[in-house]
């Protein structure tokens, strides 16, 4: 596209941009007198049709006020008539997203996003715009890799799902004879809602922001701390008024290797640790432990010459062959070896909410976003753990 036919697409204020960059240049050091001559005649004649045209609008606007015009109803084409006829349709819309993301900022509406708004709003308050809730959830997923590992469901409400319990092996069978089942177990594993939430804080200079732009921090602000938070109740909730972490498992000879206090990590700690993990649960396991852990306690077991207990392959780091994930959310001196995907089961719903205040006394919104989720370990058997005596 050359400048010509750029120009007939700039508005007044892009045209009055450029001619004061044209009147800042230094004429002796123009190339191309001619063109530029061309430009500001261009620039000035699109400035007068705009103008025209503003003129215009404003004088017919009198005589509809003055009663001087006659005004009639014109049928648009069906595209643009076609109005949302659900309210998930009215919050999937632009103008619903556009009308929330003002409200949170006491913006005022125009009468086409008041409307939506009106329509999308229950007893329980407006409903987050869907695009605005995808974007929070796909960022609380991106920040908290760990809902990549577990077994997630998004189902909303209470929720109870099966979980493999004690199993037998397969039996060698003679043709003919009976049939005996065997004693499998199955565990039930309920899950329930817990309301994970971020108080932000920002200031009143938000409302100068773009709807687009005001979206996307508000989503990074809130998911980031959301995600922390969920990622934390993976690893160490308690499971009383809270989800359920790996380490609420009940550690034992069984499903664990202790270190002394004043002792180091050695091979053999390792060879009996990996050996207490269930080979069921073999393909798919990874370690979850802290930086720090790693590089005091596990890297100086590297040794090249003798063994690959610890070796680095494509910028990941692998202990007896197990890839190592870093989480300082792990205790220091110590570390997790698990399947996460069949052995933690978690759901979080895909709905998410977001409310404000206007805080005068500090010129500033309180914006608090929150999610819902909850998780708990489905198989005590696909986790082991390194443990650091305390005496």
């Amino acid at each position: 596209m050359n400048i010509l036919e750029k120009i007939k697409g700039m508005s007044i204020d892009e045209i009055e941009e450029r001619m004061q960059e044209i009147r800042k240049l230094n004429l002796d050091e123009c190339k191309n007198l001619d063109e530029l001559d061309k430009e500001i005649d261009a620039l000035e004649e699109r400035k007068k049709e705009l103008l025209k045209d503003a003129d215009a609008k404003k004088e017919l606007r009198r005589k509809i006020l003055n009663g001087e015009v006659e005004t009639r109803t014109i049928d648009k084409p069906q595209e643009e008539r076609t109005m949302p006829k659900t309210k998930e349709d009215v919050v999937s819309s632009k103008e619903y997203r556009n009308a929330f993301l003002k409200k949170l900022r006491n913006i005022p509406l125009s009468e086409v996003e008041t409307r939506a708004l009106t329509t999308g709003t229950s007893s329980a308050g407006a409903v987050v715009p869907t695009q605005t809730i995808n974007k929070i959830i796909e960022k609380v997923k991106q920040y908290a890799p760990m809902l990549e590992k577990i077994d997630l469901l998004a189902v909303n409400g209470y929720v109870t799902v099966p979980a493999e319990g004690t199993t037998v092996d397969a039996q060698l069978h003679t043709e003919g004879e009976k049939i005996n089942a065997d004693s499998d177990t199955m565990n039930k594993v309920s899950l329930g809602m817990y309301e994970i939430t971020k108080l932000v804080t920002i200031s009143k200079s938000v409302e100068t922001m773009s709807i687009d732009a005001f979206e996307d921090y508000l989503v990074k602000k809130i998911a980031r701390k959301v995600a922390d938070k969920i990622t934390g109740y993976i690893l160490n909730g308690t499971g009383s008024s809270e989800p359920q972490g790996v380490n609420a498992i009940t550690w034992n000879g069984e499903n664990s290797v202790t270190v002394a206090k004043s002792g180091t990590l050695t091979e053999a700690n390792l060879a009996t640790l990996v050996g207490l993990l269930n080979g069921g649960y073999d393909n798919g396991a990874e370690w979850i432990m802290s930086k720090k852990t790693f590089f005091a306690d596990f890297r100086p077991l590297q040794d090249k010459s003798k063994n690959d207990v610890v070796v680095k392959e494509n910028g990941v780091w692998y202990v007896e062959g197990y890839p190592v994930s870093f989480d300082d959310r792990i205790k220091l001196n110590e570390a997790i070896l698990g399947n996460f995907s069949l052995g933690y089961i978690g759901n979080m719903p895909e709905s998410a909410t977001v409310t404000s205040q206007f805080v005068v006394r500090e010129n500033s919104f309180d914006f608090l976003g929150s999610a819902m989720f909850d998780g708990k370990v489905s198989a005590v058997e696909a986790f082991v753990k390194l443990v650091k005596a305390a005496e």
